[in-house]
């Protein structure tokens, strides 16, 4: 037989090092595999009885509020293991898997190069027959051959109890937002709980006469200039206030207007020195707070904008550019759980922030395909998943309020776009001046189902419910229209036109007009009118509902207007 040459020497050398070299790892990832099955069946690394004990803890005190950050920042941690744990099985199978290809690759290598370097200097061996040779070698594969199988199955199961572990239900700390339902119980953004309009309060207050003092329970003066409207939480109504000089934020009790707290924000970092030039129809604080049940938060035209406590105190601020608006900014903030969503349409092209509601901190900035807007994004659940759905020139456009990603868009917008969409029912609504009034239909893939070119409205949004959608113009037309075929079922002319929205109360369309008289109608397919209330001044905001009670911003003064238990059931 041939003496095998040196270079196949070296290489039958370098298989046999890899090949002894992967069977250690192969075995060492084996062990891992195998005792972090083991210990994945034994612990629950979502549930540690330190989290157990917190949260038996923040039962008996919720309003701990240093015990709730404990419990964040420990339930942070445990997820943060979960995760690195998930990814340590995924990683270690794949690595075995490789390790042991490459011992059987080298075994191989090793095998083809020893048929040909046999050792003629010794003898025969002791005296085992081939057959125990034999056996002997397939035992060692046998047992490596299970050890691997049990380790890649211990990986599989470990993956899938985590996975289990991580869809389960977990002890969760009190949210440190408000719920859905508490949303629906308060009036926490412009036009209501997610921006759409509608009013989910009962008893709400059908007469009043701001002249004669009839069910005008307070009436206050306004101590500064804006268009924002009203937000109310929990017996606390909030205001934002400013002017070339100051801007402000204002708290009011609800049962007296009683001012309960001002916190000026004059001073805050990166804040133009000089203020932009607006118009005296949007001014410095056009735009409607908002509040999540725990903070409020505030923006003004000059880009600043801020999160307080519910008693005043300044958690954060910043500014976030200064708006190129011709008119002066007055898109309205929405609150979705940590997330305060602020639509930054400007004449350098449009944005989509997502600031974290307890530090201000950017979470993300998404550019807009998009030319400037004034109109306010809304939220509504599909049924299938959460939208944040925004109006602008040249479309409509749908997007992921966690992360921002766009789920949708359609362009069907011109023109200086104000009025925010409306939602019912599996549609979208959205409509501006010398453009069209769009339905979009979403049970698909999103497509306009129809659209309509007359009698459009150019400020006011539009609200939608049971089949229909109502439209204000500036002009002073209110329409109703079929809202799946956008067929005109009727239109009004009134003596003053809409800048304020139509907001749908039970079975009732409450529309306010710019010399402040509220008009109740009937939300049905034929014109009704249920009564008409003066405020006794001018107004265009929007009023906040509340169980018995109606809140409007006019001109010169902040009403409450209540019935006494005796409005609409």
């Amino acid at each position: 037989m041939d003496k095998p040459s040196k270079k196949e020497g070296v290489l039958y050398r370098t298989a046999r090092g890899v090949a002894v070299v992967s069977g250690i790892f192969a075995l060492i990832l084996c062990v891992l595999l195998i005792a972090n099955f083991l210990q994945t069946q034994s612990v629950d690394p979502l549930n540690s009885g330190a989290l157990t004990r917190l949260m038996e803890e923040l039962r008996g005190n919720p309003e701990d509020t240093a015990l709730k950050e404990q419990i964040r920042a420990l339930d942070l941690l445990a997820r943060k293991a979960y995760f690195t744990r998930q990814w340590q099985i995924r990683t270690g199978s794949y690595l075995l898997f490789g390790f042991v290809l490459a011992l059987i690759l080298s075994l191989k290598y090793m095998s083809a190069f020893r048929s040909r370097l046999p050792d003629l200097r010794k003898g025969p061996g002791p005296d085992r027959t081939w057959e125990e040779k034999l056996l002997s070698r397939r035992s060692l594969i046998y047992t490596g051959l299970g050890l691997f199988v049990l380790a890649l199955s211990a990986g599989a199961l470990s993956r899938s109890d985590l996975r289990r572990i991580g869809r389960a239900e977990k002890p969760t700390v009190s949210a440190d937002f408000a719920s859905a339902e508490d949303m629906r119980k308060n009036w926490p953004a412009f036009r209501g709980p997610g921006g759409n309009g509608v009013a989910f309060s009962e008893k709400i207050p059908m007469e009043w006469n701001g002249e004669t003092g009839e069910n005008i329970l307070w009436k206050i003066p306004v101590p500064m200039e804006g268009y924002n409207s009203p937000i109310v939480w929990d017996g606390r109504l909030f205001l934002s206030g400013a002017d070339r000089n100051n801007q402000a934020v204002f708290c009011y009790n609800t049962e007296n207007g009683e001012l309960l707290w001002r916190a000026d924000l004059d001073d805050i970092p990166g804040s133009p020195q000089e203020r932009p030039r607006t118009t005296e129809d949007t001014g410095y604080a056009a735009s409607t707070m908002a509040t999540d049940g725990r903070r409020v938060f505030v923006i003004f035209a000059t880009g600043d904008a801020a999160g307080l406590s519910m008693d005043g105190t300044r958690i954060w601020a910043k500014n976030l550019g200064l708006p190129q608006n011709h008119y002066g900014h007055s898109s309205s903030l929405i609150v979705f759980e940590d997330r305060l969503l602020i639509q930054y349409d400007q004449n350098t092209g449009g944005r989509l922030i997502a600031l974290n509601t307890r530090s201000g901190e950017v979470i993300y900035d998404r550019p807009r395909e998009v030319e400037i807007s004034w109109a306010s994004p809304i939220l509504v659940d599909t049924g299938s998943r959460t939208e944040l759905i925004l109006n602008s020139n040249p479309s409509v456009v749908s997007y992921d309020p966690v992360s921002g990603t766009e789920l949708w868009n359609i362009r069907c917008m011109m023109g200086e776009v104000a009025p925010s969409p409306a939602y019912a029912d599996g549609m979208v609504f959205a409509v501006n001046d010398y453009a069209r009034l769009v339905g979009i239909d979403l049970s698909g893939e999103p497509s306009i189902a129809w659209e309509v070119i007359d009698d459009l409205s150019e400020v006011s949004s539009p609200v939608a419910s049971g089949g229909l959608v109502f439209m204000a113009a500036s002009y002073g037309a209110l329409s109703c229209l079929d809202a799946k075929t956008g067929d005109l079922l009727w239109i009004e002319d009134f003596d003053d036109g809409f800048y304020s929205s139509p907001i749908l109360s039970g079975g009732n369309i409450y529309l306010m007009d710019m010399s402040g008289v509220t008009h109740i109608i009937k939300a049905a397919r034929e014109f009704e009118v249920t009564a008409r209330n003066p405020l006794g001044e001018k107004a265009v905001t929007i009023p906040a509902f509340m169980p018995g009670r109606i809140y409007i911003r006019g001109y010169k003064n902040l009403i409450c207007i209540g019935s006494g238990g005796d409005g609409q059931p």
